[in-house]
């Protein structure tokens, strides 16, 4: 098993990893299993087209399900047991709900066996902050 942690701060809402996992697995050269994995509550990973047009009506989705303005009880910091400058971000917990915190992927010789159209997403939802991101790679 092999491991690599980066640390990025997304300025848009789908920040794509896919060159970073190609190069993880590149370097490594066999064959197995790649997971990219996020420990982070209100982001996402996903695996998917990452057509501008589709890309927008996902984020219009989901800003319609969960407006960041909405009432959520997870922002009512008084009656949590949690410090006063807590974040305020039901919305972007709530939308998370619709993501994993990770994704796996087959690697063959250290390629990734992705559809012609699929990419690697980081899908930030709590605007913006720095995200750990976790590459794991098994093989036999």
């Amino acid at each position: 098993m092999e491991r690599k942690v980066i640390t990025v701060k997304p300025e848009k809402q789908f920040f794509k990893l896919t060159d970073y996992a190609k190069e993880f697995t590149h370097e490594i050269g066999r064959s197995g299993l790649l997971n990219i994995f996020v420990s982070h509550t209100t982001c996402g990973i996903k695996v998917l087209e990452g057509e501008i047009l589709l890309l927008s009506d996902i984020s219009t989705f989901l800003q319609e399900m969960f407006p960041q303005k909405g009432h959520y009880r997870h922002d009512i910091i008084g009656i949590r047991d949690v410090p006063i400058d807590e974040r305020v971000n039901g919305f972007a917990h709530m939308r998370q709900l619709f993501f994993s915190e990770s994704a796996t992927v087959p690697v063959q010789d250290g390629e990734l066996m992705l559809g012609k159209w699929q990419d690697i997403f980081l899908i930030e939802l709590d605007p913006i902050r720095e995200r750990q991101v976790v590459f794991t790679f098994i093989s036999d």
